[in-house]
């Protein structure tokens, strides 16, 4: 067995080369937990650690601990609360202790990032042998780890450790110091603060992107510019705004702020110079407050709704998003593609300014790569040859996708996880196309497809041939029935003492519609679909849903399912593919910000039928949840919603009703005394096919909605619309209700 004598001076002098070469290692410790404790016990700043968070518990060590432990194992306490381990990003660690028995790999490449140059990543496996034998996950993992010589796996039975000498092509690579103006590290970094200064000084409505992988100096760079500028303004009333997802997220930033603002005094979130202030404030209040403002920072922007930077970019004409590209932080790449779109839209002369060159650890970081090859955090998009990029309209031809004989006609295909262990080429692809379309793509995704025996991966290649291009992927999860759910996880489920990971479908359809026989179901769930970014809005993700549709016909399936952040495109995708809305969650989802929808469609008749009826126990309620738990939907959502509803289930109108409607649209009534019956008249209008097909319809009927549905005030109802006052907004439901009425008279008259 591997003593303690042995291990104590060879870690120091491997740590000792690690600094030397401003770098960070992995070792593996894989052997039982007390031997495991006995060799980290041996370095003193983790022997301090430990004995913290014995004497003192958790929460008093949690601010001032070098060193992160994080797990859940009895001997080795941990400091990093299990799920709230996001707290850490942009703090920075010495060591890192991860002996996790679950293998959290979202927890391990984010608290990866904070681990400084010279710091060493302690992973403990109590047998590493076991671990790629029952997850495919592990096996590629150990396998990346063992292709870096310099991360090191030691095992209880090991007898002794050999000195590590630096290879002598290796020349010490110590920390950069500063060569660059205001104490700027890399001439990137010092361009970036010029960057940032020029949008105070330069045109409104300019926002700078600033993006780098975690470690590049950006939030650095966002602090020495603002110190430049407060020093410039403090004789003057100069205002700053910074937000983040969270204040801890924002510890690097202040760090820095302190050093190159010397003289500043900081009360709470405030930091003053003479005059000029810097404020942090939360992304909900900096939108409600909609205050006088100088210059507004967002770091980590792609841990926040684009919806709400939109917001933002609509309120604040000088703005800096910052954010790091690696998907563990949150949007990664994919809030790059988004957030591109919004803003080409809104501020078509944004700047955008990417850092390459590492500060806090030298280039080619051995920890670095491992994290990004393990969790495919550096998967690149690939780019699709001409011949199908080009075509406007890609013709699937779909008895070639069922025979799968057609050259050159695209082929669905479903690849297991064994198939993508060995084909690292095809797997980067997949993921790659998930990041981009999805920004809620995590590492544990990978982790799920590679190890979830309920997942599947429907593909769409170009072709048939071996050197076939990936067009589009699903993820698929089985759930429900033949699942392995039995009558004891039914009743906990049912008396709220637990849920299941796996079965998300029947558990909602159990547990909020209702539906006492969900669990009774075989349902298959659309986790994700994404479609490569070149020939989105082709069509290709429709057809990938038909073939999806006839997997699960074929493996028995009674439902196809999915739950998404909802918004009018997504749910407008759904809806024409025949899915039906069964559920429209009563919070919004903290990544998207967005309400999560689950739509539902049958395989067979009667399962068609059950389709309906949770549609039409959906829109029972939803008109008095308009008025609460829906009061945040938007009015193009509504829209979109009522247009579905079922004509038979609608209150009827009587002839009052019709008079009404009549009268008020001639001004002959007042909107108050007529208010339910244009309230059942419009119900009724949404259902004709020209009001939702229809733009110039559009518009003018989302007023009514807001009005009448959505029981917005008056005033409030101007404001969303751009009307001057109460008679112009009367005036525009009168002329709405006057056409619509016109041409109900006209179709009639051609009957």
């Amino acid at each position: 067995m591997m003593q303690v004598q042995d291990f104590s001076p060879w870690i120091n002098e491997y740590t000792m080369q690690a600094r030397l070469k401003n770098e960070r290692r992995l070792i593996v410790l894989s052997g039982c937990e007390s031997w495991a404790l006995s060799l980290l016990e041996s370095i003193e700043s983790v022997a301090v650690a430990l004995k913290a968070n014995v004497n003192h518990g958790l929460n008093l060590y949690l601010c001032n601990s070098k060193c992160l432990i994080y797990g859940d194992n009895s001997l080795i306490t941990a400091n990093v609360q299990k799920k709230r381990y996001r707290d850490k990003l942009g703090s920075e660690s010495d060591v890192i202790i991860f002996v996790d028995s679950q293998f959290t790999i979202d927890a391990f490449a984010a608290l990866s990032g904070t681990l400084k140059a010279g710091g060493i990543l302690f992973l403990v496996i109590p047998s590493l042998h076991e671990k790629p034998a029952s997850s495919l996950f592990f096996k590629r993992f150990y396998s990346l780890i063992a292709e870096i010589p310099i991360h090191k796996i030691l095992t209880e039975s090991q007898p002794m450790l050999l000195p590590h000498s630096v290879a002598s092509d290796s020349q010490p690579n110590g920390p950069v110091a500063s060569t660059y103006p205001l104490g700027c590290i890399t001439q990137e970094q010092y361009h970036a603060v010029e960057a940032i200064e020029k949008v105070l000084s330069g045109h409104r409505k300019r926002p700078l992107v600033l993006t780098a992988d975690r470690g590049r100096g950006k939030s650095s760079a966002l602090a020495i510019a603002c110190a430049q500028v407060m020093k410039a303004n403090e004789h003057d009333e100069f205002s700053i705004i910074i937000t983040a997802p969270d204040t801890q997220a924002l510890s690097v930033f202040y760090q820095q702020l302190k050093q190159s603002l010397m003289g500043a005094i900081q009360q709470g979130n405030q930091v003053s110079f003479g005059k000029a202030k810097l404020t942090f404030m939360p992304v909900d209040q900096l939108l409600r407050a909609k205050i006088k403002v100088n210059l507004v920072l967002v770091d980590e922007a792609a841990a926040i709704p684009v919806y709400l930077l939109e917001k933002l970019l609509s309120s604040y004409h000088r703005m800096v998003f910052s954010s790091t590209v690696h998907g563990y932080e949150g949007a990664g790449r994919g809030f790059t593609l988004k957030f591109q779109k919004t803003l080409d839209r809104l501020c078509p002369q944004w700047v955008n300014l990417h850092l390459n060159q590492p500060i806090r650890w030298r280039e080619n970081d051995p920890l670095e790569q491992l994290v990004f090859n393990t969790c495919l955090l550096n998967a690149e998009l690939p780019t699709l040859t001409a011949t199908i990029s080009s075509q406007s309209k890609i013709n699937i031809d779909d008895s070639a996708l069922n025979s799968q004989e057609t050259p050159g006609q695209p082929v669905f295909k479903v690849i297991t996880a064994e198939e993508l262990v060995i084909n690292e080429v095809l797997l980067q692809q997949v993921f790659a196309i998930l990041v981009t379309a999805h920004y809620q793509t995590k590492p544990s995704d990978l982790q799920l497809l590679l190890d979830n025996p309920q997942v599947q991966l429907a593909c769409f290649f170009s072709s048939k041939q071996s050197n076939a291009e990936l067009l589009a992927v699903a993820l698929l999860m089985s759930e429900g029935k033949g699942n392995g759910i039995n009558n004891a996880d039914i009743l906990a489920i049912k008396n709220s003492q637990r849920r299941l990971r796996n079965h998300f479908l029947p558990q909602s359809l159990f547990s909020h519609c209702g539906f006492e026989q969900a669990f009774s179901y075989h349902y298959l769930r659309i986790m994700r679909i994404a479609v490569h970014p070149q020939i989105q809005q082709q069509g290709i993700g429709s057809k990938l849903i038909n073939h999806i549709e006839l997997l699960a016909i074929e493996q028995g399936a009674d439902f196809i399912g999915a739950s998404f952040g909802v918004n009018p495109e997504l749910l407008s995708f759904w809806l024409n593919a025949d899915f039906s809305t069964a559920r429209i969650g009563f919070t919004k989802d903290k990544a998207s910000g967005e309400h999560s929808a689950l739509l539902i469609k049958g395989l067979n008749v009667k399962n068609k039928r059950k389709q309906q009826e949770f549609q039409r126990s959906f829109y029972r309620s939803f008109d008095y949840l308009l008025l609460d738990e829906y009061k945040t939907l938007t009015t193009e959502l509504v829209f979109l919603l009522l247009s579905q509803n079922a004509q038979e289930d609608l209150i009827g109108l009587s002839a009052l009703d019709i008079s009404n409607v009549q009268a008020f649209s001639q001004g002959e009534r007042l909107y108050s005394s007529c208010c339910y019956s244009l309230y059942l008249w419009l119900k009724h209008d949404l259902l004709k096919e020209d009001t939702n097909s229809s733009t110039n319809v559009m518009q003018p009927c989302l007023v009514l909605i807001a009005r009448l549905i959505q029981k917005h005030d008056s005033d409030t109802v101007c404001q969303q619309f751009g009307l001057t006052g109460k008679k112009m907004l009367n005036q525009k439901m009168k002329d709405y209700i006057n056409c619509r009425l016109n041409i109900a008279n006209l179709n009639a008259a051609r009957k």
